[in-house]
C-alpha cells in the first residue's frame, strides 16, 4: 500500500533551507579541501612566503598603479 504525504507551507521552507545550507556545506568543503592541498604543497608555500617577503619589502606594485604607468 502507497502512503502519501503531503508537505505543507513550512516542511517546503525547511527543505528549501536545508538545500541552501547544504550548498554552502558542499562549498565550504571544496574551499577546505583546496587549502589543504595548498598547505600540503611545500612549493606552493614556499612561493607564497616569497610573495609575502616581496609585498614587505615593497617589489610589489598595485595593479592601478602598474597600469596607469604602463599606459604612459
Amino acid at each position: 500500500m502507497t502512503k502519501v504525504v503531503y508537505l505543507d507551507e513550512d516542511d517546503r521552507k525547511l527543505i528549501l533551507e536545508t538545500r541552501h545550507k547544504l550548498g554552502e556545506v558542499t562549498k565550504l568543503m571544496e574551499e577546505l579541501l583546496e587549502t589543504v592541498e595548498i598547505l600540503g604543497d611545500p612549493d606552493m608555500m614556499k612561493k607564497i612566503r616569497q610573495g609575502q617577503e616581496d609585498v614587505k619589502a615593497g617589489r610589489v606594485k598595485e595593479l592601478r598603479r602598474l597600469l596607469k604607468e604602463e599606459a604612459r
